[in-house]
């Protein structure tokens, strides 16, 4: 448990591959040994670092794997030793790899099982861990209201328990749901939520963070402060090994340089190291933002059948998913090209 223990803290404060490495050594004892807790404890000390580094598939296996050998009654008591239960972790991780890997319809309804078990469980940390799964599946699939909605349970949470993460994450996720819904002076409270969370010294997802933060801020006319906030990210992912989100991050850089008047030709390049990362790291959902980007800029340029031919089969590939932002973005662009 100690080693464990260890482990997650690597990954918390940003030392993600050690943390990955050391867990690594835990599960391969775990399971020489036959010691079923400390082997679901392992796949999932396991998973959430493959997952800042970008390995989705990988860790969607390993979240499976815990998962089949869960069970809320046994193993909740782990909640003592590592502070959140390792069922809702699961499912939560489940639910984000899915997401990455192109499985939007799958991911949200995954999403809202770890809130669930919170609930039955009546462990108020879990559930703010839970419904902050959820919430940022929302706001990554552009649903503001429902982000707003989840973000205000978790403030009001975190708030009568103390938790200063969870409450500068729902506070910063609230008000930047209310720059999406045309308030940019909200801006300032999301800045002050990062703040607080950022406080704690959890650098766990900081690059995914820091790339809604370049979207609020993108969103609320500040293109320059959106372009330093997307340096940030890519630095900070660059120096912990949190590649989860580079592919994105790259796509905003392009669309932020388009916008500020910058070279077409630098732009595309953005575009092509957003696809070429997303499909290294199998994050479908990624790479239709990217060929997205990519397809209107050439459609501007009067390239139109090189922007269907880049943007159909990835758009094709999808099964679900039909009724969100980026899919439906993707659709009207082939329609434009289509005529």
């Amino acid at each position: 448990m100690a080693r464990t223990g260890l482990a997650f803290s690597y990954i918390n404060r940003g030392e993600v591959e050690r943390g990955r490495a050391l867990a690594a050594q835990v599960l391969a004892a775990a399971e020489a040994r036959g010691d079923r807790e400390q082997v679901l404890l392992g796949y999932m000390t396991v998973a959430v670092p493959e997952y800042f580094q970008g390995k989705f598939a990988s860790s969607l296996a390993h979240c499976e794997r815990a998962i089949a050998l869960y069970g809320s009654g046994q193993h909740h008591r782990l909640v003592r030793g590592i502070g959140e239960d390792q069922g809702v972790a699961a499912l939560g991780y489940i639910a984000r790899n899915l997401w990455q890997l192109g499985k939007p319809d799958a991911a949200l309804a995954r999403t809202r099982e770890p809130v669930t078990l919170a609930r039955r469980l009546s462990d108020p940390f879990s559930l703010a861990s839970a419904l902050n799964y959820e919430m940022v599946a929302h706001a990554i699939r552009s649903d503001v209201p429902a982000q707003r909605e989840r973000a205000a349970e978790m403030v009001a949470l975190s708030e009568a328990q103390g938790f200063p993460f969870f409450l500068g994450v729902g506070r910063a996720f609230h008000a930047a749901a209310r720059v999406m819904a045309a308030d940019p002076g909200a801006l300032l409270d999301m800045l002050d939520g990062l703040a607080l969370a950022t406080e704690t010294g959890n650098q766990g997802s900081a690059p995914g963070m820091l790339a809604f933060l370049a979207e609020a801020q993108r969103a609320a006319g500040q293109l320059a402060h959106a372009q330093g906030t997307v340096a940030t990210a890519l630095a900070v992912a660059a120096q912990t090994g949190q590649f989860f989100f580079d592919a994105d991050l790259h796509r905003l850089d392009g669309d932020l340089l388009l916008a500020t008047g910058g070279p077409a030709d630098e732009a595309a390049a953005r575009y092509h190291r957003a696809i070429a990362i997303a499909r290294e790291q199998g994050a479908r959902s990624f790479e239709l933002r990217a060929a997205t980007s990519l397809a209107r800029l050439w459609r501007d340029q009067g390239k139109r059948a090189e922007a269907w031919d880049l943007l159909a089969p990835v758009y094709a590939w999808f099964t679900e998913g039909f009724d969100t932002q980026d899919l439906g973005e993707a659709k009207a662009l082939l329609e434009q090209l289509g005529e």
